[in-house]
């Protein structure tokens, strides 16, 4: 049955997708300083499977893991898992809020991966503009000190330039791929890949087993993330049912203020002035970003 378009309906996917992915966060600080990330990242993406595959199922049936472009479905998967292990690693080694701000450098690095991967032009506006950005994550992060975690910083950068990639990807997937399918098989991949580094990191397989299923295991939390995966991906898929990527891609800033207040609310962090100067830097600049390809994909 064909949806019907409409904006505020897509709008409130989208935030309660950027609300849940927040929670997801929370959890994973909380976690990290007792389970290693490559352990949460495996019941992160094998908890939230099961939803996903009934959803899937009913919605599709037996199509349910039909794709159509392999390599391209291959690389946004692979990136979209490098990108969400980077997110995690730096939510646990810094700040909520700095780490938001840093990972929304995102539509900085997906101009410049489209002038070198998808061979679009960028004018000298946008080019400053992403100059611009990049002048406000040196605002926020110098001068750096003895506190400061520099592998936080370099892991959300890491992340917003995987994230990157893979919104390059998909753009160039376009609609050839329906959301829930993509969703389960990169989940499929989230679950296999991350079993297989944390064996190869144990180094002991039966050992990792027992590790995998230890009834001490925070078992309440991990569940709870599986479950608020499965719906902040049917959130963000429902909103792109709902409507254009283009109309919803300014609400995406919204996550920085939320980002910011869960880190204020859930981790007592400290907001000064300089940093929401630079955070106010690289959200223009981002946006500007969006209006210049908003209007030069009109023209």
């Amino acid at each position: 049955m064909e949806i019907k378009q409409s904006l505020p309906v897509g709008v409130f996917y989208l935030i309660s997708e950027l609300i849940l992915s927040f929670f997801i966060a929370s959890i994973v600080k909380l976690l990290e300083p007792n389970i290693p990330i490559i352990q949460i990242l495996f019941y992160r993406y094998l908890l939230c499977l099961p939803l996903l595959i009934i959803y899937g199922l009913s919605k599709y049936g037996i199509r349910v893991l039909l794709v159509n472009n392999i390599k391209l479905l291959l690389l946004r998967i692979v990136c979209g898992f490098l990108g969400l292990a980077m997110w995690f690693l730096a939510v646990a080694k810094i700040d909520m809020s700095l780490a938001t701000v840093l990972f929304n450098t995102m539509p900085l690095f997906i101009t410049i991966l489209s002038v070198i991967i998808a061979r679009e032009v960028v004018g000298l506006r946008r080019s400053l503009a992403v100059l611009t950005g990049f002048f406000g994550v040196v605002f926020i992060i110098l001068p750096i000190n003895g506190y400061f975690n520099i592998s936080g910083v370099i892991y959300s950068l890491l992340g917003a330039i995987f994230a990157g990639l893979m919104f390059v990807f998909i753009r160039m997937l376009g609609r050839t791929n329906a959301s829930i399918p993509t969703a389960i098989w990169y989940n499929s991949f989230g679950v296999l890949a991350s079993l297989i580094i944390f064996f190869i990191i144990e180094n002991n397989f039966y050992n990792s087993l027992a590790i995998l299923v230890h009834k001490d295991l925070p078992w309440n939390y991990l569940l709870a993330l599986g479950f608020v995966a499965s719906f902040q991906q049917f959130c963000l898929a429902e909103s792109h049912r709902y409507a254009d990527a283009s109309a919803l891609a300014p609400f995406h800033y919204l996550a920085v203020p939320i980002g910011i207040a869960f880190g204020v609310i859930l981790f007592n962090e400290t907001i000064t002035v300089k940093f929401i100067t630079g955070a106010v830097i690289i959200v223009a600049s981002n946006y500007y970003i969006f209006v210049r390809e908003k209007t030069h994909s009109q023209i």
